[in-house]
């Protein structure tokens, strides 16, 4: 961030801190995020192919992130 007031604002999260369902959805985030990336770049047809990759709603989700990565 740029510095306030001649003062750095520094902003830490601890994910191990979290829940354990909340750093599951962090990480498939991480994958939908990366996934994206790939197919952008030519590394992969299509980012929905690596849904399979997360069972239950785990998949639903990452499939949610997809989306929001390809719009943004």
């Amino acid at each position: 961030m740029a510095p306030t007031n001649n003062k750095e604002i520094s902003i830490s999260h601890n994910l191990c801190a979290l829940p354990k369902e909340q750093q599951e959805r962090v990480e498939v985030e991480k994958a939908a995020a990366y996934a994206v990336w790939k197919e952008r770049n030519g590394h992969l047809a299509s980012a929905e192919i690596e849904a399979s990759q997360h069972k239950g709603e785990l998949g639903s989700y990452f499939l949610e992130q997809v989306s929001r990565y390809k719009l943004g």
